[in-house]
């Protein structure tokens, strides 16, 4: 190779990874081979509306989606097609979707199942038609206590069927059938033609490739209700189990933030960016604190103008550090009920809604 082909393929070089890794890489993290589970970076998660491509997948097994075509909605045996749905009052809900086991594999001791870490959460626009519309339109009147929900996908062998119920009440407060996620056709993996909406409720709740709904003076039975996603009702130490009935259904989630954007190196003085977001059962959020001193001292952080019950809030940070070496950053939100997000999370034996103080650390130089 002569001198001017070398140079040239020096400065190629040199330029190259500036065009590479100019913005992060839009991608999921695959939790595991079978079924498809995925959740987001954590460093992805900045917008307000988590872009559908960038949106965790939640399967409990590889589901038998349903024909567009010939899907219809059985609610206490009356069937309703799509374009039946459509003719109701148009409905829409901003609210994170969170999988109850988000953080599972933060935990200790370690517990059994998908080790999601921060990102089987997103905020998006469901757009469709009111639960409670839907009930009407099907001649279903008000005196029952629970709404039972079947969806489209069948376990493999002898796994039991993911059948759920919720409160009428909850049914019939806020909830939605979707059928469009943030302006777009709902996507196949989050459940098209239509899945349920609960807002503020955990994603356990939010059935998806929904069939079927009734009606019913009593909650649905089976594994996915009478052992699985539920919380002690007076929680012990690390390691210790509960029985079923010493535990109940896992519902409001718990208020929580988290930091996506800080730098992994900076100077002392020099003012830095920190970014994330925060969420809460509750209807809205209503503070964010940065410390950077182990939580003796709370920076109160900005929280963005965009809001609606039961989304999240983006905040940010401008933030200086004074001191030189290695920084923890940590974060603590506090609701509208005035719940403060806790410095440990209360471990449970499946790991469900962990919300512990998010840190991370910066390396901050003279």
């Amino acid at each position: 190779m002569d001198r001017r082909t070398f140079l040239a393929a020096a400065a190629a070089a040199a330029l190259a990874p500036v065009a590479a890794f100019a913005a992060p890489e839009r991608h999921l993290l695959q939790m595991g081979g079978y079924p498809l589970n995925a959740e987001t970076p954590l460093e992805l998660l900045t917008d307000y509306l988590t872009p559908n491509d960038l949106f965790f997948v939640r399967s409990h097994w590889i589901p038998r989606m349903p024909d567009p075509k010939t899907w219809r909605l059985d609610v206490n045996g009356k069937q309703l097609s799509l374009a039946d749905l459509r003719k109701l009052p148009r409905a829409e809900a901003t609210c994170v979707l969170m999988c109850a086991g988000n953080g599972r594999a933060l935990h200790e001791p370690v517990l059994p199942g998908v080790q999601w870490r921060y990102g089987a959460v997103g905020n998006a626009r469901w757009s469709g038609v009111r639960v409670r519309d839907v009930l009407a339109r099907a001649g279903v009147g008000k005196g029952a206590k629970h709404l039972h929900l079947f969806g489209s996908d069948d376990p493999p062998g002898k796994v039991p069927p993911f059948h759920r119920s919720i409160e009428m009440e909850k049914a019939l407060d806020d909830c939605i059938l979707a059928f469009e996620m943030n302006g777009k056709p709902l996507p196949l993996q989050h459940g098209a033609p239509l899945r349920l909406v609960v807002p503020g409720w955990a994603g356990d709740h939010w059935m998806k490739w929904v069939v079927r709904m009734t009606s019913s003076d009593e909650p649905q039975k089976g594994f996915f209700m009478d052992t699985a996603y539920r919380w002690p009702l007076q929680p012990g130490a690390p390691g210790v189990s509960f029985k079923p009935e010493e535990m109940k259904p896992v519902t409001e989630l718990f208020v929580k933030s988290n930091i996506t954007t800080a730098p992994k190196q900076t100077r002392k003085g020099v003012i830095a960016d920190i970014r994330g977001f925060a969420f809460s059962g509750a209807p809205d959020i209503a503070r964010v604190e940065v410390s950077d001193d182990g939580g003796a001292t709370w920076q109160r952080a900005l929280l963005d103008n965009r809001h609606a019950p039961n989304a999240w809030r983006l905040w940010h940070l401008r933030w200086t550090p004074k001191r030189t070496g290695r920084i923890t950053l940590l974060a603590r939100a506090t609701d509208s009920r005035g719940a403060v997000q806790p410095r440990s999370a209360t471990w449970n034996q499946s790991g469900y809604l962990y919300n512990a103080w998010h840190s991370v650390d910066v390396e901050v130089t003279a």
